[in-house]
């Protein structure tokens, strides 16, 4: 006796929401990352290469990929747990912001100098300017996956 498993179709688009986070994240993440590399609010050193130093590196590139895997996964989550909110623009703006806060709050506030010594949950120059840049994230976020659901959906309706 053969069983049927029924999904859901809210169930079901997990996957096409978490690969269109995918593509946000990565989006969303060039922009944080580019604020990273021009902003220094201590000693002279770029954010960028403070994230290489998560994995005991001083290299600008490394803090890249590092960025750019936390970005991707970042989305990856976004996708799929906010993504059928986040199909519109200004829905998806804001919970894309709401998002970069939270990632502030976790990896800026408590991750971030947790691995590195330093103290958590303390307002400072770097943690200020992070902020700044969890907010570019979430709302370059929010509205890549808005614009990826558009085009998504505009060409599954063409086809």
């Amino acid at each position: 006796m053969a069983t049927t498993l029924q999904v859901s179709p809210r169930t079901a688009a997990i996957p096409v929401h978490a690969a269109w986070g995918a593509v946000a994240g990565l989006v969303g993440g060039v922009g944080f990352g580019i604020w990273m590399s021009v902003s220094k609010p201590m000693m002279d050193t770029a954010m960028i290469k403070m994230v290489a130093g998560l994995l005991g590196s001083d290299s600008a590139f490394a803090g890249w990929l590092i960025h750019l895997g936390i970005s991707l996964s970042a989305g990856i989550v976004f996708g799929a747990l906010l993504g059928q909110w986040a199909t519109r623009m200004m829905p998806a703006i804001i919970l894309g912001l709401a998002y970069g806060v939270v990632w502030w709050v976790v990896g800026a506030l408590w991750i971030m100098p947790a691995n590195m010594g330093m103290p958590v949950f303390e307002w400072n120059d770097v943690t200020s300017s992070s902020f700044g840049g969890h907010l570019v994230f979430g709302l370059l976020l929010g509205a890549a996956y808005s614009s990826v659901a558009a085009a998504m959906g505009k060409e599954k309706r063409a086809g």
